[in-house]
């Protein structure tokens, strides 16, 4: 009976134990057919939507597909062990494609990033992953108000234990004109701030189907510049190491606010003037307006979102208003006073193409312009901003702080 009994104890436990261990291998081959087609998705770029997708996520993601196709090539090897070869060596295999995939991947974006003077702890990158919004400035001012009269906004990060005046960096959020918010990135804004920058990131009006800003936005964020002048000794803001920083229609913005206060020309929705930084750092800037329209992406739905933005900002097409998107496009901006200005490309930008912010390039180097350019290969939009500590977050913001260090330090 005693037997029998034990018997049966051991064969349950065997069966909890198959049991578990099928639930393990299922796991591993799910797990490892993503990490591989994730892999091959971020290296090859014309898979469409496939790519289209790991191009956004590979900065971030990247280091964690390799970490999980190496444990899926452990299950398949344990897999084989226990004589289920042909299951296990799938199983393998797809790990084995994950894994050296993916770190193909971050070799390429890694070795990006510090040839441009960047840097990357993977560590940090594979398990110190965070919200980018998790952080909360140090206050708000209140520095203008909107054409309907509601508040604008700054959100100001104050370094700590500042001596004296600290260099500054104005940033001015994304979003296509029409969405976003300036703590959109706070982590990252409270990063620059605990590296010693004074960071004041603006709030301006968002445009809608019925309220184009294309001649409100910029003077508001002219104005924030402004502001920041003349609460320069209250804020302890050094405005000879002042920084502007922008990003998609932000970096639009920025190189727009910046081209025309370097000129003299630039106008404030609050008056005063308005003062020129000392270098800008862009994230895939919107440059050029009319090719954010003209040369959106083909095919059923692609483009819609660049056009909306451009239409949106602008109240409508370049046909109906080609003197709004001639204000616009940066190149108009462009004289031998502008600033130092880097500009940041994802190589995999569907949104903002590559070509339109190589253009911009090129026509700032005519003009006598110091502009640098970084690109980031395998990555497409926005890419820097998934999550606060990945591959992309940590290289743009290294890369921006290394520019910014040798013209403000």
């Amino acid at each position: 009976m005693a037997d029998s009994t034990s018997l049966q104890q051991h064969s349950k436990s065997g069966g909890v134990a198959k049991a578990f261990w099928v639930v393990v291998l299922v796991l591993g081959l799910i797990l490892g057919a993503i990490a591989a087609i994730f892999g091959l998705a971020s290296l090859i770029p014309g898979l469409g939507s496939l790519s289209t997708f790991a191009a956004r996520f590979a900065p971030t993601v990247a280091p964690i597909a390799a970490l999980v196709g190496l444990i899926v090539v452990f299950v398949g090897i344990m897999t084989v062990r226990r004589n289920r070869r042909r299951t296990g060596t799938v199983t393998t295999v797809l790990g084995g494609i994950g894994a050296v995939a993916n770190i193909a991947v971050v070799i390429v974006l890694v070795g990006a990033i510090t040839s441009a003077g960047g840097s990357v702890n993977l560590l940090t990158a594979t398990f110190g992953l965070s919200a980018m919004d998790s952080e909360s400035p140090d206050r708000y001012e209140v520095y203008d108000t909107t054409s309907s009269g509601d508040d604008l906004s700054l959100s100001i990060y104050e370094p700590k234990n500042a001596k004296g005046s600290t260099p500054t960096i104005m940033v001015v959020h994304g979003g296509g004109w029409i969405a976003g918010e300036p703590d959109a990135v706070s982590s990252e804004l409270r990063t620059l701030a605990d590296h010693g920058y004074l960071v004041v990131a603006v709030e301006y009006e968002l445009a809608t189907k019925d309220n184009a800003t294309w001649n409100k936005a910029p003077a508001q964020v002219a104005c924030a510049a402004s502001w920041i002048q003349s609460h320069a000794d209250t804020l302890g803001a050094d405005m000879d190491r002042l920084a502007f920083w922008g990003e998609s229609s932000g970096g639009n913005l920025v190189a727009n606010a910046a081209g025309a206060a370097a000129d003299g020309t630039a106008e404030s929705s609050c008056g005063g003037k308005v003062p020129a930084p000392a270098a800008v750092v862009t994230d895939y800037p919107a440059f050029d307006v009319t090719g954010l329209y003209e040369n959106a992406p083909a095919g059923s739905g692609a483009g819609t979102g660049s056009r909306i933005f451009a239409t949106s900002y602008t109240g409508g097409t370049p046909e109906e208003f080609p003197k709004r998107y001639a204000a616009a496009d940066s190149a108009t901006h462009l004289t031998a006073a502008a600033p130092p200005t880097l500009v940041m490309t994802a190589m995999r930008d569907d949104v903002i193409i590559p070509a339109d912010q190589f253009e911009w390039v090129d026509a700032a180097r005519d003009r006598g312009v110091d502009v640098e350019t970084v690109q980031i290969p395998l990555a497409n939009h926005a890419y820097s901003q998934k999550a606060k500590n990945s591959i992309g977050s940590q290289g743009h913001l290294s890369i921006g702080e290394a520019y910014l260090s040798e013209r403000l330090r």
